[in-house]
């Protein structure tokens, strides 16, 4: 442990409280433990013997160069200098490593000639010590020494006292070197903005070379938490230009920090304060690059702001020191995808499958996908296919000092994708593949190479300027290579002289079902080929048949077991999917739901047989009547005798009517059945009201509703018009 010694402690104390300045130098000798395995032990002790003489006969010759000098010698091969320097001292601290460690080296060497053949080399690291309200002197020494020994430990940096000065000149006047630029991140969902992130920028000319090298050398010197905080008030301040209502400020925070004690001392609260903010307004991302240390300390002060209001997003996730690690521990709200796993995600299996293992994983855990880095209109779509939450990157806009509009590009994308989740639950989309695209031009010994490199690649589209002219499947590659001179004859031809320009293409909207049929009507030579998905004529990816085969299996599997087995129709997941589904449409439709009165003494005088026969004959009357009213209606069992049928027709109280006659027309000629009755009650939903409605706030409208129709005697509607203020 590095440490000042007790007897230099006090004299050392009185310089920093005179407002003198300490340079600390920290020695060591470079691979000593080489030499030690060399000479052995004893010759060892020799040469540090000889060394500690020659300092301590150095340090004497220079102190009239310095207020003072003290050497402390740490065991080992450590030593550490402090120098109060004078008006008279010849040398600034960026010199004295340069003018005082070779001769001062080059002297032990000539000391230890004498018995042993060794050149010994020095490491210095040197760092300047000043006194700083509220810090005390062991603070600040040990902060000092710390820095010192790191230094020691690392490269020389010719940069690091201009920079160690301009960090000084960043915390003495702040806003004339820092500013703070947002980038937006959208929520797919909705198209808009979901909130800005906002990233500190440096405005004058700095020998940092991007703001990304200031916080790691501003840890390294001890600055962090200052240089943060002035971060931090000046993307506050701020933003206020920016964010508008219901908009998320998203805040870096380095591990580090957020354990710090003077982090948790209010400051970020009365910054928020000033600028009509509150915690709740704010997501703190915590970066993934620095090592968390102690996460039961780090997971404690997180509650501290949980508690406060703020939300929590995990960053550069994928990238860092341990992400799952992290996630288990931490329990973000968010979660970031780095960059390195989103960058050319449309043209790989690996990223693409990874991102959508996230996404699975994230459903589970009740956090929220965000991917970073997104740049181009491929990735945005990929992205958005695989259900992430919000998206950030130069596809969505540059950061900047003003707040950008979204471009239509971007629109587009997300609204062709909230158009084919509300059409349909499970389309081509759900099994998607990346489809790697060359140009016609490339030539086959290329498109061999790829493969070989690329292992769980096997199909590789031909593209002219986004048009896709033909596929070339791995097995038929190496089939064609592996006739007698089929390496000699094709090798520098173009692919086009081996790619099959008859491949099955469908759209991106293509019902599973649908898929599966083409697939299988194809002529057996080509039934196992793969299938190109395409979106407005350009291909955006494509589908394994096994895949296929698979999601037609599950398809099946889900419908079995969501569905009544006395009638066939969806169960209590259909209904609620599809209901979610015309929510998020944001569009005007209705809901009826149906029972019947009576049903219990009907079902206990003629037997539960001729209970559910009644059953599947109301059952089979709403499909077919809701059907001729709305062909897209849709009906489901809830259980026992009550039904829900679902229209994208606002117009329910003709359906109702309509239900009420015919069912009346049908229950007639029951035998028994006269006394039964259908009591609907029906809701006219207005998915578009300022308030987000819910799925259970709809069904519990409808219970209410319920009850007041089954109050009334005989076949009876009631209707509302529900929207939430």
């Amino acid at each position: 442990m590095i440490r000042t010694s007790s007897a230099h402690k006090e004299e050392l104390s009185h310089l920093l409280q005179g407002g003198y300045s300490l340079w600390i130098l920290y020695l060591d000798i470079a691979k000593f433990h080489e030499v030690e395995f060399r000479q052995g032990y004893r010759v060892c002790a020799q040469i540090l013997d000889e060394v500690v003489k020659e300092m301590n006969h150095t340090l004497h010759n220079h102190l009239h160069l310095f207020h003072t000098i003290l050497l402390d010698y740490q065991g080992g091969d450590d030593f550490i200098f402090y120098f109060s320097p004078t008006e008279d001292t010849p040398w600034s601290i960026s010199e004295l490593v340069s003018e005082f460690v070779p001769p001062l080296e080059s002297r032990i060497n000539k000391r230890i000639q004498r018995f042993v053949q060794e050149a010994l080399t020095l490491h210095a690291g040197l760092v300047e010590c000043n006194s700083q309200p509220g810090r005390s002197v062991d603070y600040l020494l040990y902060g000092a020494l710390k820095e010192a020994f790191l230094l020691n430990k690392s490269e020389p940096d010719p940069l690091y006292f201009p920079q160690r000065k301009e960090v000084d000149r960043i915390l003495e006047d702040p806003d004339h070197y820092v500013h703070s630029a947002f980038q937006p991140i959208l929520d797919v969902i909705s198209g808009e903005f979901f909130g800005f992130e906002a990233l500190a920028r440096l405005k004058q000319p700095s020998s940092f070379t991007s703001i990304a090298d200031l916080f790691p050398f501003a840890d390294k010197i001890g600055k962090l938490y200052p240089v943060e905080t002035i971060c931090r008030r000046t993307a506050i301040a701020n933003s206020s230009q920016i964010l508008r209502s219901n908009e998320f400020l998203f805040l870096n925070v380095e591990p580090q920090v957020i354990t710090d004690p003077e982090f948790s001392s209010g400051q970020t609260r009365k910054l928020l304060d000033a600028q009509g903010l509150t915690p709740s307004d704010v997501v703190l991302e915590i970066t993934e690059r620095s090592a968390i240390e102690n996460y039961e300390t780090f997971r404690e002060a997180l509650e501290h702001y949980r508690k406060q209001g703020y939300l929590i997003a995990l960053d550069d996730v994928g990238a860092g020191y341990s992400s799952l690690q992290s996630i288990a521990e931490l329990h973000p709200d968010f979660l970031k995808i780095d960059r390195s796993l989103i960058q050319g995600i449309h043209l790989d299996p690996t990223k693409w499958a990874l991102l959508e293992t996230f996404v699975t994983f994230s459903r589970r855990i009740g956090c929220r996908i965000l991917a970073e880095g997104v740049e181009t209109p491929e990735e945005m779509q990929t992205v958005v296919q695989l259900g992430v939450d919000y998206v950030q990157g130069y596809f969505i806009a540059k950061p900047s000092f003003t707040r950008p509009e979204l471009k239509d590009q971007v629109s587009r994308i997300v609204n062709s994708h909230q158009r084919l989740s509300f059409n349909s639950e499970k389309t081509v989309l759900n099994i998607l593949e990346p489809l790697p695209l060359v140009a016609p031009q490339t030539t086959v010994n290329v498109v061999k190479n790829y493969f070989e490199v690329h292992s769980k690649v096997w199909l590789v589209g031909v593209a002219d300027q986004g048009v896709l002219l033909g596929v070339v499947q791995r097995d038929k590659l190496y089939t064609a290579l592996a006739t007698p001179y089929g390496v000699s004859l094709y090798s520098q031809r173009p692919i086009t002289s081996l790619m099959n320009n008859k491949h099955l293409l469908i759209e991106e909207t293509t019902p599973i079902e649908v898929a599966s049929s083409l697939a299988m009507a194809r002529s057996d030579a080509h039934l196992y080929d793969g299938i190109v998905v395409v979106q407005q004529q350009k291909p955006i990816g494509m589908i394994r048949v096994a895949s296929l085969i698979k999601a037609m299996s599950d398809t099946q599997i889900q419908i079995a077991r969501g569905a009544s087995p006395l009638t066939g129709l969806p169960g209590n997941i259909a209904i609620e999917q599809q209901l979610k589904l015309r929510l998020a449409g944001n569009k005007t439709f209705g809901i009826i739901y149906a029972d019947l009165n009576q049903f219990k003494l009907f079902n206990d005088t003629y037997g539960f047989q001729h209970g559910d026969s009644i059953i599947k004959i109301l059952g089979e009357l709403l499909v077919q009547e809701s059907q001729k009213i709305d062909p897209h209606a849709f009906t489901g069992h809830v259980g026992g005798d009550d039904f829900v049928i679902l229209s994208n027709d606002s117009n329910i109280r003709f359906l109702g009517e309509h239900l009420l006659s015919h069912f009346q027309q049908r229950i007639e000629s029951i035998y028994g059945a006269k006394d039964l009755s259908l009591a609907l009650a029906g809701l006219v939903v207005d998915a578009n009201s300022s308030a987000p409605l819910t799925a259970t706030m709809i069904s519990e409208e409808l219970a209410v509703l319920k009850k007041e129709a089954k109050y009334h005697k005989g076949n009876y509607l009631i209707l509302k018009d529900y929207k939430k203020a």
